[in-house]
């Protein structure tokens, strides 16, 4: 396994007490076509990325990178046609969640998976990740249960690197966790935050040689859509995991 580790720490005007409303959420789409494509989201001046998330238009469609950039200012999202393809068009959108404060980006590589830890008492605010392999896929993308670190698990053996958004805010929490069976080629799950919390960031996994095709921080939570399928193309048993960090 290849452990390529990167740390970096980042402050913009940093407020004493965060709120609910200081997030800031912002998203762009690429352009229709029919093959592998790629589409950034910077966040306005005097905030920092904390969450990400990427979704895909279309069937046959996953998004293989999912990265914040070195200085945390923007998110850039790759997908890609997997299968038989489609001839169909599609896009890919970006998302992110920016918020002023300080903000670290730790990053770790791995094979087939990765894990990056968040250092000091940050915890992970937003997961990020990308495969080296345009053939492999994302089954998990998702911060530990603690919220120390974030993981990246995927349906091969390439090279994958973890991204972590770390930084604190108040009353931070991980909701969702809870796996459903799915009988149908596709499937999307959600979970919300409670109360007055508000989402950060969105995670998901999924199990039984499903793959990942959006991660979404969206609405009043997150969702997570997978897809499914034996060799003809039949919809398969699979399971699947929404996570969502929220915040208050």
């Amino acid at each position: 396994m290849s452990t390529a580790l990167l740390v970096l720490g980042l402050t913009s005007p940093a407020v004493a007490h965060a709120a609910t409303d200081d997030v800031v959420a912002v998203q762009a789409v690429s352009p229709e076509s029919s093959s592998a494509k790629s589409v950034s989201v910077s966040c306005p001046s005097g905030t920092k990325v904390v969450g990400v998330g990427g979704s895909v238009t279309g069937e046959r469609t996953t998004i293989t990178r999912v990265r914040p950039s070195d200085d945390l200012s923007s998110v850039e999202v790759t997908a890609v046609e997997h299968g038989a393809g489609t001839v169909q068009q599609w896009t890919v959108k970006a998302r992110a969640k920016c918020a002023p404060g300080e903000v670290t980006l730790v990053a770790k590589s791995g094979t087939k998976n990765a894990e990056a830890q968040c250092p000091g008492q940050q915890k992970a605010l937003g997961v990020g990740g990308e495969i080296a392999d345009n053939g492999v896929h994302f089954t998990k993308m998702a911060p530990k249960s603690n919220l120390k670190s974030a993981v990246i698990e995927t349906s091969g053996d390439a090279d994958v690197t973890a991204y972590a958004i770390c930084g604190t805010r108040p009353g931070l929490v991980l909701r969702g966790g809870t796996t459903s069976v799915v009988m149908t080629k596709t499937g999307t799950k959600g979970v919300a935050c409670q109360g007055d919390e508000q989402v950060i960031s969105a995670g998901g996994a999924v199990g039984s040689s499903a793959i990942i095709s959006d991660v979404e921080p969206v609405g009043p939570g997150a969702t997570v859509t997978g897809e499914a399928a034996d060799a003809q193309g039949q919809a398969i048993r699979w399971s699947i995991t929404p996570y969502a960090v929220c915040s208050q």
